[in-house]
């Protein structure tokens, strides 16, 4: 099959979509990556083939708009300001799709690309299979929307995702029927989610039962399938991902370090971090790995215990942390889950809260929204997630997570799909 994988954002977004690609090209799939034209070079180091979508994910979160938005830690406004800038620029982006699109015969894509992707498919006649690192936003009665989770009962539930849904449609109605009635197809007067979801679309959330069990009331097109990771053999011989000397020296001549790192996330509150940084570093012994991903940070502390870095192979350093302080990625909990590390999750919108709840409840680490984080909140949390209950309850987790095979279910459902949409009668 030759299939296009889409994916629209930070690294964390992508690198997932990376593992998927190189799972399928080992089934004797031809797979095409296609992302901001900022992380050719990641895709590309991987050996996998990569064609640019309009844009630079990064330039554009640390736009002077972007770092503003950041700053308010607001998710609504986060959401309007990457629709702003989709809107701002449909042409040139729609175009980038179009040639993609154009080269492939089956699709795999996600939220953030949907309204476009869905559209092109929709014209050329090619079907689509959804697949999301985030939890679900699929209706359920078994437990609500991560952020309406106030109560629960079954038709409240329900009604948490009928509110999301109908955010996420006001927000790009106008572009998806503009672009419908540029290629010649009819007006959706319906939700876009749920004119695809009455398609039985293949809808994969790549996470693990063990942290959100799949819900009993899903049809089947809906499957919770296991997290998926770029293996450690994989990710050693892209030279991008190999390890600096220097770091490698400084993790041999002390105790284990925390890891802390924000992707993009920190863009915004650079000067908070540093000052919570160097309070750390000055209160405690600990030794601190931090990565720096897309933030720009004038006023780092210079100390014996912490070594800065832009990005690492979290495969090969994460087990060498003790503990991992990080935003709430689902990719990066999910890597340190698998190597038995507890965490602190400091959430700034969107997902992150949702993870952090997600966490505390099942004692596996920390939550601490980034509005309240202090050095003081950030130390005692240092703490508690180093318990010995806390220890054991990862490692249960940790061990659920490495068995559940996410890649291999996640390749045979979409193998199993896309080749039950070649026979004739559908």
């Amino acid at each position: 099959m030759n299939i296009g994988i889409f994916t629209y954002g930070t690294r964390g977004d992508l690198q997932p979509y990376v593992a998927l690609a190189l799972g399928l090209m080992d089934k004797g799939h031809k797979v095409t990556l296609s992302a901001t034209e900022d992380f050719k070079g990641f895709v590309e180091g991987f050996g996998v083939t990569f064609q640019p979508l309009w844009g630079n994910a990064e330039t554009m979160m640390n736009s002077t708009e972007g770092q503003s938005i950041l700053q308010t830690e607001n998710s609504i406004k986060l959401m309007k300001y990457y629709f702003k800038v989709f809107h701002d620029n449909r042409a040139p982006l729609r175009k980038s799709y179009y040639e993609a699109i154009s080269k492939v015969d089956f699709i795999i894509a996600n939220s953030m690309t949907l309204p476009i992707v869905s559209t092109i498919a929709e014209k050329q006649h090619k079907k689509v299979a959804l697949t999301y690192f985030m939890p679900p936003v699929v209706p359920t009665t078994e437990f609500p929307l991560g952020d309406f989770d106030f109560f629960n009962f079954p038709w409240y539930n329900k009604l948490t995702y009928k509110i999301a849904l109908g955010f996420f449609w006001k927000f790009i109605k106008q572009d998806v029927n503009e672009y419908r009635k540029e290629l010649g197809l009819p007006e959706l007067k319906e939700n876009l989610t749920t004119y695809l979801d009455n398609q039985k679309i293949l809808d994969l959330y790549c996470l693990s039962q063990s942290l959100i069990p799949e819900p009993k009331d899903w049809e089947s097109h809906h499957k919770i399938t296991g997290f998926i990771n770029i293996s450690k053999q994989k990710r050693d011989e892209n030279i991008l991902e190999q390890t600096p000397v220097e770091l490698t020296e400084w993790l041999s001549i002390g105790d284990k370090p925390i890891y802390i790192g924000f992707g993009s996330n920190g863009v915004g509150a650079t000067e908070k971090f540093s000052k919570i940084l160097t309070d750390v570093l000055e209160k405690t012994n600990e030794r601190i790995l931090f990565c720096t991903g897309w933030s720009v940070f004038n006023n780092l502390p210079t100390h014996k215990n912490l070594f800065v870095i832009k990005y690492i192979n979290h495969e090969v350093i994460l087990p060498q942390c003790k503990l991992g302080v990080f935003h709430g990625g689902a990719g990066t909990l999910a890597t340190m889950l698998r190597h038995n590390l507890p965490v602190i999750i400091v959430s700034f919108y969107t997902d992150q809260p949702t993870w952090g709840k997600i966490v505390e409840r099942k004692e596996l680490g920390v939550h601490i929204p980034v509005k309240s984080l202090s050095t003081d909140k950030l130390i005692s949390a240092i703490q508690k997630a180093q318990t010995d209950e806390m220890k054991n309850n990862i490692s249960a987790i940790g061990q659920q997570i490495r068995n559940e095979n996410g890649l291999d279910n996640a390749i045979n459902e979409i193998e199993k799909y896309f080749k039950d949409k070649l026979k004739p009668n559908n």
